[in-house]
């Protein structure tokens, strides 16, 4: 009897230790040596990490326990990132959850907070010289040492993306800019008097050349100019929009100055350091070297190479601006407003906030992450990890990745001022083409590609099987979403105000591969893309010959060139709404013109992509069994495309074709197409306004000139169909937008879709 009452009362004493113990506390007032109860909680989430750890080790927590940390609001700063692996992992049904105890109250801060106490006017000589007169008095600075801020080293000499080294300034939620000229717009430049990469032995010679037309006299001091080196450019021409170029007399090379710059395409970034200015013959002289080259041609609508100055103390001039010394440890800095009522945070850390490596059934719930000079969070594989609820603001990387494993979700999140990508989602065995199931739902993703301003959108997606569905993307200088791989979904997501400053580029994008075939894009609203007298720029833009993909009842408004598929086959157009576009639908036939198209290691290699894949066997052959038979069936050619029940209303082009696509239609379906007040129905690559389609093709479309859509309510962009209207009546079939279903909405973790 004693030991049945014995058991019974252990029993008992082990499932109320079992229960409390499944819940941990951590507040900013903890310590690392506390108990983690609620009265007694630890102070950071390391040891409430390890306490589970050490229960679960002594078992007096079972590993199909559900675990929640409950974190208190309140400032949580990290010198390192925060690590969770496969021991630190739930069960499907009894997860482990780090939760805010209110929504984006608990904040984690990968930096140091400057004090009010710490800023001081500008009183060295030697400082105060140099800045402008107009605005010495409002410059503040900060001596780092003072608050045992170690030294951060130079930039280096070039750098894509956030900067090599830290930090960034962050004020009021923020990010300020790093002190440049011109403060708004861009320097331009026309002559390149060395474009950095040479292309054969006469390159120094050529040069020479090109600076005698200039009316100067250019040698490229100690430097081989027979290897990939540092251009040279003249900053002060006639003809140009180049600003007061006095104000390069002004700046110290010797402290570092860099040059942020599109200088060959429109879509290729690159911040370069200067070597050396000659302010008499108006020269400027890189050290870093660019990836492609320094003013060299580029199909655009922007017809000069563009740069900004950064990183100069004597362009702090703008309220905003800050400048490192970083010999000295000193910040100089132009509050906006008042700095003694103002939380301004250097952000230092490199290492992800948050990373969960082969995890498994792990929840982050509520949290406020950033400022961080490197990434919010950061996913490994694993199965079933899901970040709910957080706010994800003011990065110098990206926000969330998830990378590998499956069924990991992003929900509901709100991300801004991301430094590159917002969310990155891949995942999936291609070769076995098994899916991944990661998904990024109900996320509002704005102002991204800060620092990595091209091909670093809203979200990536790539691999197998993966989902972006119900996101609100916004405010970015080039693509919203990068995709790739096969049989991903992108769908029901608005996307707007895109694009702002590139060129030869889409709002959702993918490029150059055969086998990145199945992924659908359906029931998206895209609008109001590009800047306003930019025209190549594109809603969806399937670059390069890629192929297999479907564009399926999706809203394009104001998206300039909305589909543009540059000579693929076999992707398919249908009952999709085009309004106010440059053009609806494009199709050209570079695969058939452009030399470069398959070469081995080099250029596009689309086959030697595909024979990586082993497709013209299973799977591959029998999911797709036209790419299977690809090389014996016109490959350069565009074949298989389909064009069918789309309704296009008053856009300049319908439908843009080149000359071979016009002789291949017969391959190609273009059916049942309903064109509204078009201004040219047609139009090929030599801008021949009277190419028609043939006969056979042009009597499957209907031309309705005198009928209006009759829309619910277009000022506030409410494309439905008045019902009973002509047009509404006169649909085709299949052709059903479920507008009210598309964008952000509301659920347990988002209070708000603004």
């Amino acid at each position: 009897m004693k030991q049945l009452f014995a058991l019974a009362i252990g029993l008992l004493f082990a499932t109320c230790f079992s229960v409390e113990a499944a819940e941990y506390y951590v507040s900013p007032a903890g310590t690392a040596a506390a108990a983690g109860t609620a009265n007694d909680p630890f102070g950071s989430l390391e040891p409430a990490r390890d306490a589970i750890r050490l229960a679960r080790s002594a078992g007096t927590l079972q590993p199909d326990e559900a675990v929640t940390v409950h974190v208190a609001p309140g400032d949580y700063f990290f010198t390192q990132g925060f690590e969770l692996r496969k021991e630190d992992s739930g069960t499907k049904d009894a997860p482990v959850i780090y939760r805010s105890e209110k929504p984006f109250e608990a904040k984690l801060i990968g930096g140091v907070t400057l004090p009010a106490s710490v800023w001081k006017r500008v009183e060295a000589p030697a400082i105060f010289g140099r800045l402008d007169h107009s605005v010495r008095r409002q410059i503040r600075v900060a001596d780092l040492n003072e608050l045992d801020i170690p030294a951060m080293k130079e930039w280096g000499d070039q750098f894509r993306g956030r900067p090599d080294a830290p930090p960034e300034l962050i004020f009021n939620e923020q990010p300020m800019t790093v002190a440049r000229y011109p403060n708004e717009g861009w320097l331009e430049f026309k002559t390149a008097l060395d474009s950095g990469n040479p292309h054969d032995e006469q390159a120094e010679e050529r040069t020479q050349t090109i600076a005698q037309q200039a009316g100067v006299t250019f040698i490229h001091p100690d430097v081989d100019t027979t290897k990939k080196h540092g251009g040279a450019f003249l900053y002060d021409e006639e003809g140009l929009s180049t600003r007061t170029a006095e104000r390069f007399d002004r700046w110290n090379v010797a402290d570092g100055v860099w040059l942020f710059g599109y200088w060959t395409h429109d879509w290729a970034e690159q911040v370069l350091k200067v070597a050396h200015i000659d302010t008499q013959q108006k020269i400027l002289l890189l050290q870093g070297i660019h990836h492609y080259e320094i003013g060299g041609t580029s199909w655009s609508d922007f017809k000069e190479r563009r740069y900004f100055v950064m990183n100069v103390l004597e362009e702090l001039d703008a309220p905003g601006e800050w400048y490192l010394d970083r010999q000295a440890n000193r910040l100089y800095f132009y509050p906006p407003s008042r700095i003694e009522n103002a939380t301004v945070v250097l952000s230092i850390l490199e290492q992800p906030l948050i990373t969960l490596r082969d995890a498994e059934n792990i929840q982050l719930q509520g949290f406020s992450l950033g400022p961080t000079f490197g990434q919010g969070v950061a996913i490994q594989d694993g199965t079933n990890n899901v970040i709910l609820g957080c706010r994800i603001k003011n990065t110098g990387q990206g926000g969330v990745s998830l990378h590998g494993g499956t069924v990991n979700r992003v929900q509901s999140c709100d991300l801004e001022n991301i430094g590159s990508t917002g969310i990155v989602i891949s995942g999936g065995d291609r070769r076995t083409l098994t899916p991944a199931g990661n998904m990024a739902v109900n996320n509002h993703v704005k102002n991204f590609g800060r620092w990595a301003r091209t091909y670093n959108g809203a979200i990536s997606v790539h691999g197998v099987g993966n989902i972006v569905r119900n996101n609100k993307m916004h405010e970015g200088p080039h693509l919203a979403v990068a995709y790739g791989g096969n049989e991903n979904r992108i769908e029901r997501n608005e996307i707007f105000n895109v694009l702002s400053e590139t060129s030869d580029a889409g709002a959702l994008y993918t490029g150059r591969d055969w086998t990145t075939q199945g992924n659908i894009i359906a029931e998206n609203f895209i609008h109001n893309i590009g800047v306003a007298d930019v025209n190549h720029t594109m809603g969806v833009y399937i670059d390069d010959c890629d192929s297999g993909d479907t564009i399926e009842r999706n809203i394009f408004y104001r998206a300039k060139r909305a589909v543009f598929i540059g000579g693929g086959r076999d992707n398919i157009a249908r009952s999709n709404l085009f309004i106010e576009c440059y053009q609806g639908i494009h199709l050209d036939s570079r695969g058939m013109t452009w030399r470069q198209w398959n070469t081995p290691g080099d250029g596009w290699n689309l086959e030697e992509k595909a024979e990586a894949l082993d497709y013209k066997n299973p799977p591959w052959s029998t999911r797709y069994p036209k790419l299977a038979t690809i090389m014996s069936n016109m490959p350069q050619a565009p074949l298989g495309n389909i064009f069918a029940n789309n309704v296009m209303i008053d856009c300049t082009m319908w439908l843009h074709l080149d000359g071979n696509v016009l002789g291949l239609l017969e391959r190609d379906d273009i059916e049942d197409n309903i064109i509204i007040r078009e201004n040219l129905i047609i139009e090929n690559a030599v801008k021949s306004a009277d190419a028609k389609l043939p006969p056979n093709k042009q009597g499957l479309q209907r031309f309705l000139q005198n009928v209006e859509p009759e829309f619910r309510n277009p000022r506030k962009m409410d494309f439905r169909f008045t019902e009973g209207s002509p047009l509404s009546e006169a649909l085709p079939e299949g052709f059903d937008i479920p507008y009210e279903n598309i964008g952000i909405y509301i659920d347990e973790y988002r209070t708000s879709v603004r």
